[in-house]
């Protein structure tokens, strides 16, 4: 009967080992800031990977695809329907103004 009981005991121990989630990476602020700012500047990238080649800095795909998500959750960038990635954010009233004047309106 002891024997059922730490074999079951064993058997929980380890699918409870196995259940464990997975730690993830969670992006700095200077990876964040650094992706932003060259979105930021050259404004619109026709692919995700454009994008990814032209960071000053390397970067891991999962953090890289992590901080995208967050700006795009954050309405600091959008895509197109081709997958081409847009600063859509204003830091400032004048950026405002600027995005609103020569924005085209969607239908």
């Amino acid at each position: 009967m002891y024997n059922n009981v730490y074999i079951q005991l064993c058997i929980l121990r380890s699918m409870n080992k196995s259940a464990t989630i997975p730690k993830t990476h969670s992006p700095n602020l200077d990876t964040i800031e650094m992706i932003e700012q060259t979105i930021e500047k050259n404004h619109n990238f026709r692919t995700v990977t454009e994008l990814y080649n032209a960071l000053p800095r390397g970067v891991q795909h999962a953090t890289f695809k992590k901080v995208l998500d967050y700006l795009e959750g954050s309405n600091k960038i959008a895509y197109d329907k081709n997958g081409a990635v847009f600063w859509i954010f204003a830091r400032n009233k004048q950026g405002l103004v600027h995005l609103k004047k020569n924005s085209i309106p969607l239908k």
